[in-house]
């Protein structure tokens, strides 16, 4: 029984099904920060409560655990009715008859009566020891994956949101764009009919104008879509309509509590996880072990007992019987077949094997690290070359635009210029992001992505 308590303490507990509904605070009016978002979806999230739910279990657990070595106290009535009373049989000589014959006699009553209390008390053993232990790195282990799930309930929330501004950015560049060929629109429109313009110049802006709208539709479409998913993602109705604030897709706007600081492994949750685990497997063989030595138990039992041909136990002149005994139990292992010695060689490959996926994982975390800071620095240089690409784009717009106007320039060279600024803000708004996705990343890669919150 005790080894199926340690087997508990284990990191293999099943999860807990969640059935009730769970009230779920929403965001406020107004637009949806970044901070919020956090703040909404690490108040709501359904898998970190169910994380929650399992660091509580293992609490119980290890009660559990701690119980098995406290006191066992048992009540117990037995009533017993012979029909026929068990013979035994007795050597004749027993009762002075002829030697070598067997007499056949009843001994008992037909009918008995018991009553009484056990007391069972656990003085040592070694795997109970190993248990409590055990139960004890249990609850570590949960605690530790609540703070991964917590983690991994921000990631996932940050980088929905940078991809939902991302689309946003890119919806308010259309927008732009659509509001300046429909004024080119009205200008061509105004000089065809006074016979100022070409025919062919008003359907190229028509052309262009059309196509932009449609763009805009579909963009649409996946930004109800991702909002949606952000929802999801924050645990509040899908439908929940939401505005986001759009303050982190600004190039001087930097993710709250970022800064690039060196590789701890310390630091990673997904490391000192596995850790833990190391130790669980070290008390899984120490417990294998401890089956092997003794165990020693104390008892007692109380008990009253009454004794009848007939059931008249309630008459007032039935006699009862009292027996009380103390004792110890002395469980001592000598063979079993090499069956622990066969689970203790599992235990110990399980351990190797361990051994690998922790080597695997820091090999892991150092890439993951080396290539967010590669993508950060790589990021900047691209967003600064963008940011001055982006100002000539807008100085030729210009431009051009005055040039149409005086006559000098065509149509084309000014739609060209306008398709041209539009993709450059479009990449810049892009690269913004990806900036933040790089901070994000090594925030994460460092372990320090509950910065996020923290500040």
């Amino acid at each position: 029984m005790l080894r199926k308590y340690l087997f508990y303490a284990m990191f293999l507990i099943s999860p807990i099904q969640l059935e009730a509904q769970q009230d779920m605070q929403g965001p406020s009016q107004g637009k949806l920060t970044f901070s919020e978002s956090l703040k909404i979806g690490l108040e709501n999230s359904r898998s970190l409560k169910k994380a929650y739910l399992d660091e509580e279990s293992a609490r119980f657990q290890r009660n559990e655990i701690r119980g098995a070595g406290l006191p066992q106290l048992n009540g117990y009535g037995q009533y017993r009715n012979f029909i026929n009373v068990f013979p035994q049989a007795l050597p004749g000589e027993f009762f002075g008859g002829t030697p070598g014959s067997i007499d056949v006699v009843a001994f008992g009553v037909p009918q008995s009566i018991q009553a009484g209390a056990q007391l069972n008390q656990l003085i040592f053993s070694n795997s109970y020891l190993v248990g409590l232990k055990a139960a004890r790195t249990g609850e570590e282990f949960y605690k530790l994956l609540s703070q991964q799930t917590e983690e991994d309930v921000i990631y996932d929330i940050s980088l929905n949101y940078f991809s939902t501004v991302q689309m946003e950015l890119q919806r308010e560049n259309l927008l732009a764009n659509i509001d300046q060929l429909e004024g080119l629109e009205k200008i061509l429109h105004a000089q065809y009919k006074n016979e100022l313009g070409r025919k062919v110049d008003l359907n190229r802006v028509k052309v262009n104008l059309t196509s932009l709208e449609s763009e805009l539709e579909n963009l649409d479409i996946n930004i109800e879509r991702s909002k949606g998913y952000l929802n999801l993602l924050m645990g509040i109705p899908v439908d929940t309509p939401i505005s986001l604030n759009l303050e982190i897709g600004e190039k001087d706007n930097d993710l709250p509590g970022f800064q690039l600081e060196d590789l701890d492994l310390g630091r990673r949750k997904d490391l000192q996880i596995l850790s833990v685990q190391q130790q669980l497997y070290n008390y899984e063989l120490k417990n294998i072990r401890a089956t092997n030595q003794p165990q020693l138990v104390g008892f007692a039992d109380f008990n009253t007992n009454s004794f009848g041909n007939s059931f008249d136990w309630f008459s007032q002149s039935k006699s009862w019987y009292q027996g009380f005994l103390v004792g110890l139990k002395l469980d001592i292992p000598i063979f079993d077949g090499f069956v622990n010695r066969s689970k203790a060689a599992q235990s110990k490959v399980k351990a190797r094997q361990l051994e690998y996926d922790i080597a695997m994982a820091e090999e892991s975390a150092n890439l993951d690290y080396h290539s967010a800071t590669s993508k950060y620095f790589n990021s900047i240089h691209t967003l600064n070359a963008l940011h001055e690409n982006l100002k000539l784009a807008k100085e030729v717009m210009e431009e051009t635009e005055l040039l149409y106007k005086e006559g000098i320039s065509p149509l084309t060279d000014v739609l060209e210029a306008e398709s041209t600024l539009r993709a450059a803000q479009s990449n810049y708004n892009n690269q913004i992001i990806q900036v933040r996705i790089a901070q994000l990343e090594i925030l994460k890669s460092t372990g320090n992505i509950k910065n996020l919150i923290n500040l």
